[in-house]
């Protein structure tokens, strides 16, 4: 017996129930290459059509692909268990295990602590990350447990080394669905799908098609680790961003590329990105209505492109509070802006605390809000903005009373004064 099984049977004598199957060979279907795991020398490999107890019940173990046999060089000995019975998911003998959008999770044994290409096949999706080495504990169908539970069948994990090709990893995401079952393209919605990873560097969605998915609700809010978001991605059918980013705080930069045209709800979208310099105006964003603390907490954005449609948007409450760096506003920007009625307080908080801001990015905003025409709401009329006054008192007086013979009238504030 390897030492790797001698572990496991001292902790687990009993090894009746545990389901086993033999690893199909890799092959090569219409000419093009796939990848089995082990072909990898992976770190981690589970597979639920092996080593899985109790088969067709209650998960409380799972153990390696190589369990009873030798590992790979790069193999790890952790394993899967689960001794709380509530939390325990469901494995099925046709070859997934089913988590739920409750509570259900199995804990590694230890805890990992390696980086590397994370790849977990589900039922809504095949997923592929660049991993850092933060410890990981627990798990559900995506990978590590963070409380955003999904109800989701998963059929295989792997973590792969760093030094995987992007055809390598193609490979594999082919090799679970043809092989395994698992179903490589995500549909519906993908709401809190990543929430709060951490671990989470770099997307490797090249072999994936996105344009199933119409929710990214909070889809990797928090995910403080991601440095890089992939441009290639079609996002075209989705409709609520909300939060989508909010928290990224390692994200530098963000990809001008993606297809965001249906996109109607940005509320927080991009909050608290604080490493995010600049943001690309080639964004289709025209169909977005809700902007509110969209680029709150920006606060290394130095200015904001001229070239963005935001001309839909109802609200933009809070939409720029905290960009402390941002220095230039663009001029003409809400000159069509049309959205009919504009929500309750929509320019409230909106460029408050932007203590670098000019005073002829101020111009700019009042004027153009004016040349709008656009009436202010019956309730939360003020346009709130905080600029440096070391920069001159802005020209605003056409503006101001353009703004006031509105009806109803909006109010500005500038600075915590009332115009």
């Amino acid at each position: 017996m390897t030492e790797f099984a001698g572990r496991i049977s001292r902790y687990r004598p009993e090894r009746a129930g545990v389901c086993s199957a033999t690893r199909p060979a890799t092959r090569t279907p219409d000419g093009i290459p796939y990848w089995a795991p082990l072909d990898l020398n992976p770190y981690l490999y589970f597979d639920a059509r092996v080593n899985v107890s109790t088969e067709g019940g209650e998960v409380d173990l799972w153990y390696a692909q190589w369990y009873g046999g030798t590992a790979p060089p790069n193999g790890l000995l952790d394993y899967l268990d689960q001794g709380t019975a509530e939390w325990k998911p469901i494995h099925s003998t046709d070859g997934y295990i089913q988590f739920d959008n409750v509570d259900t999770r199995l804990e590694y044994d230890p805890p990992v602590s390696q980086a590397g290409v994370l790849i977990c096949a589900t039922d809504n999706g095949i997923f592929a990350y660049e991993v850092d080495a933060d410890s990981v504990d627990e798990i559900t169908a995506l990978g590590w447990e963070k409380g955003y539970f999904q109800t989701l069948k998963l059929y295989a994990m792997t973590l792969l080394p760093a030094t995987v090709s992007d055809l390598q990893i193609a490979g594999v995401i082919q090799y679970f669905e043809e092989e395994l079952g698992a179903t490589r393209n995500p549909t519906g919605s993908l709401s809190k799908y990543w929430r709060g990873r951490t671990d989470l560097v770099t997307p490797k969605f090249d072999a994936l098609d996105f344009r199933g998915g119409t929710s990214f609700s909070y889809c990797w809010l928090g995910c403080t680790s991601l440095e890089n978001f992939p441009g290639t991605l079609d996002l075209s059918s989705g409709t609520n961003f909300q939060a989508c980013w909010y928290g990224c705080s390692s994200l530098e930069n963000f990809p001008g590329t993606l297809d965001l045209s249906s996109g109607t709800n940005f509320d927080s979208c991009w909050c608290v990105c604080s490493s995010l310099e600049n943001f690309p105006g080639t964004l289709d964003l025209s169909s977005g209505t809700n902007f509110s603390y969209c680029w709150l907490g920006c606060s290394s954005l130095e200015e904001f492109p001229s070239e963005l449609d935001l001309s839909s948007g109802t609200n933009f409450q809070a939409c720029w509070y905290g960009c402390s760096s941002l220095e230039d506003f663009p001029a003409n920007f809400f000159d069509y802006w049309s959205p009919g009625t504009p929500a309750s307080s929509c320019f409230v908080n909106a460029w408050d605390t932007c203590a670098s801001l000019t005073a002829t990015s101020v111009e700019k905003i009042l004027n153009s809000i004016a040349t709008s025409g656009v009436d202010a709401p019956a309730s939360g009329p003020d346009i709130t903005i905080d600029y440096d006054d070391g920069t001159g008192p802005p020209d605003i007086t056409s503006a101001v009373a353009t703004l006031k013979a509105c009806s109803p009238a909006w109010t500005i504030t500038l600075n915590g004064v009332l115009q």
